[in-house]
């Protein structure tokens, strides 16, 4: 059945028992099962792709072959993992061997993490605009992750593929991201925004995708959003906002602009990019050559956000935004893989200590 799939696949299958050996962590293991096996990018997504594009006479015997080739990949992961888990027992209890009459080390000091100093300085970018911080459950509800977001029933994000639910509480999840904390927001200050006269706000923290583990994604990462409601506001608004907040992280000279995009949770809608401040866009390897980066997204509230929470989208009108934390992280720090910033590694975290 070889015949049937591509050389490269083959190749691939055939370099897999000496990469699987090689493997001698948890952590590189995890990493080869990602190229082999993972949802998307990897040798098995090919031949699942290669699968629907195949001639129907040729369909079960290709099908047959690729899952002949996957479940002996996955069988070699899975006794390569149970190997390294015994081996590192073995080595912990190893390690617990200790003489009690030798002095005890000298701790450390400790310091922030770069991804939550990296926060602490988007919001300290902030607070001089009259921005506060709003906090809420990592755990929500379908109202507030999606229904008070205008997010449709038949969105991909409220299938289980995407989204985390918790089987003994089907209907809670793990927030997917941070805009519940601005619908739970709206909702409870809608009776006096008018005493108010608007609000606005900063939302970071921690939010959940199933996520393969790869150099770019993880089922758990960071956002900061950002709301801003008042009367008279718009996109002049947002703009102005984005431009002094960006260059206070980015330097004076940074430039933005704005691309037209699709959010169900506001209108218009838009892509913001940066002038890319690694190479004051001339162009480099991190902005492809076009001189710009795309740093995060953003828009004019629906009108449908403000009526769920109770709020007249006649009389009010607002701007939100949202960005991701490790991935400005990444780009600042020109770090190569996502992975290197939960991996506790004291040699990468002391090499970040310039991050914030």
């Amino acid at each position: 059945m070889d015949q049937l799939l591509p050389t490269e696949i083959i190749e691939a299958g055939g370099a897999f028992p000496e990469a699987l050996a090689a493997c001698g962590d948890l952590d590189a293991l995890l990493r080869l099962k990602g190229a082999y096996i993972g949802r998307e990018g990897s040798h098995a997504a090919r031949l699942m792709d290669l699968l629907k594009t195949a001639p129907k006479e040729q369909k079960r015997d290709l099908g047959a072959a690729i899952n002949a080739l996957k479940q002996q990949w996955e069988e070699g992961l899975k006794a390569r993992q149970a190997e390294l888990e015994t081996a590192k027992k073995t080595r912990a209890a190893q390690a617990s061997q200790w003489d009690p009459t030798l002095p005890p080390p000298v701790p450390v000091r400790g310091a922030l993490h770069p991804l939550n100093r990296l926060m602490d300085r988007l919001v300290d970018v902030f607070r001089p605009l009259g921005f506060h911080v709003e906090e809420g459950p990592e755990v929500e509800t379908e109202a507030h992750n999606f229904d008070g977001l205008n997010i449709p029933e038949d969105h991909p994000a409220k299938a289980s593929s995407d989204t985390f639910y918790l089987a003994a509480h089907p209907e809670l999840l793990l927030r997917t991201h941070t805009s519940p904390v601005q619908v739970r927001t709206l909702l409870r200050v809608a009776p006096e925004l008018a005493k108010r006269g608007g609000i606005r706000f900063l939302a970071p923290g921690r939010v959940y995708r199933k996520d393969e583990i790869d150099p770019t994604h993880s089922p758990m990462f960071h956002q900061v959003e950002g709301m801003l409601v008042g009367h008279g506001i718009g996109m002049q608004h947002l703009k102005g906002t984005l431009e002094y907040a960006l260059r206070a992280l980015f330097g004076p000279h940074t430039e933005i602009r704005l691309r037209p995009s699709y959010f169900p949770f506001v209108e218009p809608g838009c892509e913001v990019d940066v002038s890319c401040p690694l190479c004051a866009a001339k162009g480099c390897r991190v902005c492809k050559g076009s001189g710009w980066v795309e740093i995060l997204g953003a828009g004019l509230i629906h009108p449908n956000v403000l009526a769920y929470a109770g709020i007249d989208p006649a009389e009010w009108s607002g701007w939100a935004f949202g960005m991701g934390v490790e991935r400005m992280a990444m780009m600042l720090s020109q770090t190569p893989d996502l992975r290197l910033f939960f991996e506790n590694d004291q040699r990468f975290l002391q090499a970040m200590g310039g991050l914030d």
